[in-house]
Order: C-alpha cells, then sequence, then structure tokens
C-alpha cells in the first residue's frame, strides 16, 4: 500500500510539514485552498493530505481525521457523503505526534467535517492552531516523521466507527492511544449524521473492516443512545459504550 501526499504551497502548514518530507516520497502540490482542491488523480493505493489546522483558542495541536461531511457540505466535499478511510494508519501517524505532547501540543483525532471529497482512501494530518505553529518547524518536522514512519508500518488494528461529545472527540482519543484501538470515522453528538444512511457509510467507508459503532456514553444524550442501540438491532451491529 503506497500513498500520495498532497500539500498547497498556498497553506503556511502544509508547506511548512512537506519541507519536512521533500526528497523522502513523491509528493504534489495542488496549489489551492487546502480543503477546495479538485484531488489529482494517481495509481498509488491512498491519500495522505498535510494540512493546517485553525482553532479561535489558537491552542497548539497535532490532528489527523478522514474528510466528509456528515450533513451540508459547508467547507467543501459534497453533502451528507463521507470518504474512504484508512484507520490503522491513522492510529500509527497519531501515535507518533507523542514527542509533541512534552512541548505543550494537544494530540488529537478530529471529527469528519470539511472536503475535498475523495474516490480513495484518505487522511488529513494537521498542524494547529494558529500561525505561530504552523511555522513551527520543529513540530513540523515530527509530524512529518510520523507520516512516513506510518508509511512503512503493516500494523493492524481493531476498528470501530466512534461517537462522542465534540469536535476533538477527546474519550475516544484517549481510548485509542490508551487501548490501539482505531477508527473508521468520527461523529460528534451535534453533528448532523444520526441518520442510518450515515451509520452506513461510516461502517462500510473503510478499508480495513469494521468491528462496531464505538460510544463516549456520557457525551450523546437519551434521544442519540436509543437511536444508536436501535440501529445496531436493526442491522446486527456490536456498539460499545465506554
Amino acid at each position: 500500500m503506497k500513498p500520495l501526499i498532497l500539500y498547497s504551497s498556498q497553506n503556511i502548514a502544509s508547506l511548512n510539514i512537506a519541507r519536512q518530507i521533500e526528497g523522502n516520497i513523491d509528493m504534489v502540490d495542488v496549489r489551492d485552498s487546502i480543503i477546495g482542491f479538485q484531488p489529482p488523480e494517481t495509481n498509488r493505493d491512498y491519500y495522505i493530505v498535510l494540512s493546517s489546522h485553525s482553532s479561535k483558542s489558537g491552542i497548539p495541536s497535532a490532528t489527523v481525521h478522514v474528510p466528509g461531511n456528515w450533513g451540508k457540505a459547508e467547507l467543501g466535499g459534497l453533502d451528507s457523503r463521507l470518504c474512504i478511510s484508512y484507520p490503522s494508519k491513522m492510529l500509527e501517524i497519531i501515535s507518533r505526534y507523542e514527542p509533541l505532547k512534552y512541548r505543550g501540543f494537544e494530540i488529537t483525532y478530529e471529527v469528519d467535517h470539511h472536503g475535498p471529497f475523495f474516490g480513495k482512501p484518505v487522511m488529513f494530518v494537521e498542524l494547529g492552531s494558529d500561525e505561530r505553529y504552523w511555522n513551527d518547524s520543529e513540530a513540523a518536522k515530527v509530524i512529518a516523521r510520523a507520516v512516513l514512519d506510518s508509511i512503512d508500518s503493516s500494523n493492524e488494528y481493531d476498528v470501530y466507527f466512534g461517537i462522542d461529545g465534540t469536535h476533538y472527540v477527546p474519550k475516544l482519543t484517549r481510548y485509542s492511544l490508551e487501548n490501539r484501538v482505531a477508527y473508521s470515522h468520527l461523529l460528534a453528538r451535534y453533528q448532523d449524521g444520526f441518520r442510518d444512511e450515515m451509520f452506513k457509510q461510516a461502517l462500510e467507508l473503510s478499508i480495513e473492516r469494521v468491528d462496531g459503532i464505538l460510544v463516549a456514553k456520557k457525551a450523546v444524550d437519551k434521544y442519540q443512545k436509543d437511536y444508536i442501540r436501535g440501529f445496531a438491532e436493526r442491522y446486527g451491529v456490536e456498539v460499545k459504550f465506554i
């Protein structure tokens, strides 16, 4: 399984990480908005997109997630369409962000939340959360090394569709890193994803088999718990509340 790495010279963090990778693997500069470009066709097996992460908090962060939209496509991509994920590869990457914890960085997954739409497995690898950290060459070096090391890994993990309370899925991030569990897709309680059609995508759009649904039980309300249990019964899917 070989990736094509994409970056944008118009995105500070994306370019910064790409400079740390340059010469080690083929990359393509999309020369456009990092969430609005048209993915290039490739004979490679999956995409890794290098990107900035933005947050009003300005907290330094290193993230990974699958692009896609649970509802209306407000930041690129297609309405109510998720992309194909590569769960074990994302876990391999985020677990290698560890050195950044000692510099005060937040290490986290994000929920699916923006475009573009890809026809092959894809993940976004992001450095944030504002210009101070987009220009942080040492942080970019850690992320670049995480990407390169993950490419050479053949490790595979149990995979679940994860549901948590917020954009940064704090409980599921901790659970993943502590228990070596990977995620196909991630949904937050506020997103418009509690529909059969979207749950089916979350379970089916993965390069790896998805074992079931993993839910941070205190992060969802009664209606959502009942819907999750009902979906699991209708379709014979395992569900775990943690």
